[in-house]
């Protein structure tokens, strides 16, 4: 998704550079601020999409600072950052309105779990309804039955784009190889391997495509396929 842009205010150099590069990764531009007044001032002017706020930031705090952009805009993802496991702190997060609350210093899976549901929050409140995040960067377009990462459209085959719409239909059920090849292949022929061959090709595509593991069809033992 890197059609989107984040603003990020985080005052430690350090902290910044360790994960700005994982950042660019993900969305189209990162604003970085240092204090909450530079942050104000570019959340009025870049109109960004998703905040990850630092609550120790200097001249304007980070829970003052979110209630200022609260003011404004009720509905923005927020992750707030903070070193400190603070009841009053995450109390007042909560009351913000929090996507998600991180305990410095945090694991980068925190953050990238953290990034894909302020992504679920964004894409359901402002975008096309025919949208699915998958996982991570994937798009999946309902109506179009098309598969982008990070904006670049991936060819699939007739029987992947099947695959695919299956689960997304159906997201919170389990499928076992034979419901998918009576859905997919119908009265056809096929060989009973054929469905673990298809999502192993469907995978090796993702993977070389993305160049990251995060395939987003996983296989429960004893329970079958499902969309994570």
């Amino acid at each position: 998704m890197t059609n989107l842009n984040l603003l990020y205010v985080e005052d430690d150099e350090e902290t910044i550079d360790n994960i700005d590069f994982f950042l660019k990764r993900h969305f189209n531009e990162i604003i970085i601020a240092q204090d909450g007044e530079k942050a104000f001032n570019y959340f009025i002017e870049k109109k960004p999409d998703i905040i990850i706020l630092d609550i120790n930031i200097p001249k304007l705090n980070g829970l003052k600072l979110a209630s200022k952009i609260r003011e404004i805009n009720k509905k923005i993802p927020i992750i707030f950052l903070t070193a400190f496991s603070d009841k009053d702190n995450l109390l007042q997060a909560i009351n913000l309105h929090a996507c998600s609350y991180l305990i410095k210093p945090f694991r980068i899976d925190e953050l990238i779990n953290a990034l894909n549901k302020c992504k679920r929050d964004f894409f359901e409140e402002n975008q096309n309804p025919y949208l699915k995040v998958l996982n991570q960067d994937f798009i999946w377009d309902k109506q179009k039955k098309e598969l982008s990462f990070n904006g670049q459209k991936i060819s699939l085959t007739k029987n992947e784009i099947s695959l695919i719409d299956l689960f997304v239909e159906n997201d919170f059920r389990f499928f076992t190889p034979e419901e998918i090849h009576e859905f997919i292949f119908l009265d056809n022929d096929i060989k009973d391997n054929s469905i673990i061959q298809l999502i192993s090709r469907l995978k090796r595509k993702i993977i070389n495509f993305s160049g990251n593991n995060n395939f987003f069809i996983e296989n429960i033992y004893n329970k079958g396929y499902h969309l994570k």
